[in-house]
This record gives structure tokens, sequence and C-alpha cells, in this order.
């Protein structure tokens, strides 16, 4: 289970970092006076105009806390656009991308992380930065009928995070997140391997399989491509590859299904 990283612990490990500037709102038409009371009477919660630096990150911090993201969103931004420089910038880039993924924006969370953890790889925030990086691709990676862009971008930015901060503790949760996002991609592979499989176009088919076996050795869907990676072998005429296919499921997966229904047919045969 991925670790929900506390407030308090990122607030502790911040630091006080910095913001960024935005003069905010354009003006509306002059004339207007009804339909502008109307837009000032349900205008998005933002922070005073006079408030401080410090003020307005507090302020959204305090939406953030209470759950109110899409206040916190509008007010880090415009905390980010006014002090880029201010002391809490990274903790404001930080909660900006974590109430994007909140709200589902996980392309714009995504951005946001990656902005921290490549623009300020010194900071105490970095490596969450990374893994939220890494978090923001799995939560839009598709079913398995779809595209796995994500679910490959998952395996990259994880990667990433365990190269460029290996003494991070979240190197854990990182590799757990590259092992599921790989069984996911050799689930995919013997998917459309077995399309083609299904359809006769067996040599089409094993080279699916074999890229299955040779990607993705550990994932739980090898005896399963062993097995109709066999029988394409067998149904091509290539006896000596099947055979070798055989023998590796028997001895590497002795109890699973599919060596027992290798071994039944043997026998059926026999």
């Amino acid at each position: 289970m991925l670790r929900s990283i506390p407030l308090s612990e990122i607030m502790g490990r911040i630091g006080e970092r910095g913001a960024s500037v935005r003069s905010w709102g354009t003006r509306l038409m002059w004339g207007a006076w009804l339909a502008l009371a109307v837009v000032w009477g349900c205008a998005p919660a933002m922070p005073p105009e006079n408030a401080t630096p410090r003020g307005r990150f507090d302020w959204s911090l305090e939406r953030f806390e209470a759950g109110k993201y899409h206040d916190a969103i509008r007010g880090f931004r415009d905390h980010l656009l006014r002090e880029p420089l201010h002391p809490t910038a990274d903790s404001s880039r930080y909660l900006l991308a974590a109430s994007y993924l909140e709200t589902d924006q996980e392309l714009l969370a995504a951005n946001e992380f990656r902005q921290l953890a490549t623009s300020r790889p010194n900071s105490p925030l970095a490596d969450d930065a990374q893994f939220g990086v890494c978090r923001a691709h799995w939560a839009v990676s598709p079913d398995l009928p779809r595209d796995q862009e994500f679910t490959e971008k998952t395996i990259e930015e994880c990667t990433r995070l365990l190269e460029f901060f290996p003494r991070s503790p979240l190197v854990g949760q990182a590799r757990d997140l590259v092992a599921q996002a790989r069984q996911k991609m050799a689930a995919k592979e013997l998917r459309v391997g077995k399309y083609y499989y299904d359809r006769g176009f067996l040599e089409s088919a094993i080279i699916y399989f074999e890229n299955i076996l040779q990607t993705y050795p550990e994932a739980e869907v090898v005896p399963e491509t062993l097995l109709v990676l066999y029988d394409s072998y067998e149904k091509v005429g290539f006896r000596a590859e099947a055979g070798f296919v055989r023998d590796r499921l028997l001895e590497l997966y002795p109890d699973s299904p599919q060596a027992q229904e290798i071994q039944q047919l043997q026998e059926d045969e026999g």
C-alpha cells in the first residue's frame, strides 16, 4: 500500500523554501454593474489582496488542511506567481501538486511534482515530489485493453527516484510501484499475444510471448505464457523449441495448473 505522506512530515522536511507572484484577476467592463456585482458575489475564494507572502501561504495551507483543494490550488498558484523566491516556495509547489492529485487532475499534479523534483533537486521535498510524479502517472494507468503509456511512465519515474534518491525513505514504495506496473505490462503483452494466438497468427503471437519471458521473467503470467508459447511452437512445427519451453514450465512451475495441463497432454499422447 502506498504511504500517504502526512502533512506534518511534509512541513517538517520543507524547512521554509520559496514562492511566487501573480497579479490576480482582470477587470470587467465598466458599464455592466449588475453583471459585475454577480461576478463579485460568486467570485472564487482567494487570499486577501493585502496579505503578506507568509499570509498567502498560510491561507492556502489552511484550505488544504480543510480539504478545500480547489481553493488551495488558487491560493498556492497565486502565492507562487507573486513570490517565486519566498522560503515557502518548495512547500507551496508540493502542496499545489498534492491538491491537483486530490482533485483528480493527475497530469497537472505530475507536472508540478516534476518541476519541483528537477528544478530543486536538493530540496528536502525533492524525493517526495519525484514519488508524486510516480503516483500521478499510476493513478491514470488504464485498464489492460487500453494503451499503457502511463504504466510505462510509472516505471520510468519510479526508477528515476531509485537512481537519483537512493537513500530516500520512499525507495521501498517506489520499488513496489515498479513491481505492480511491470506485472501490468506483462499482462498487457500476454493479452496482445493471445489476440494473435486465438486468430492463428502464431508467429506474431510468439514474438509477444518471448518478449514477456525476456522482459518480465518475474511476472505472474509467465506460466500461462509458457503454456501458450509451447502450443504455438508445436503448431508451427518448431518441436525443439516447444520441448525446451515445456521443460522450462515443468521445471520452474511444477505445481501450476499450466504444468498439470501439459502433463495431462503428455499422458494422453503417450
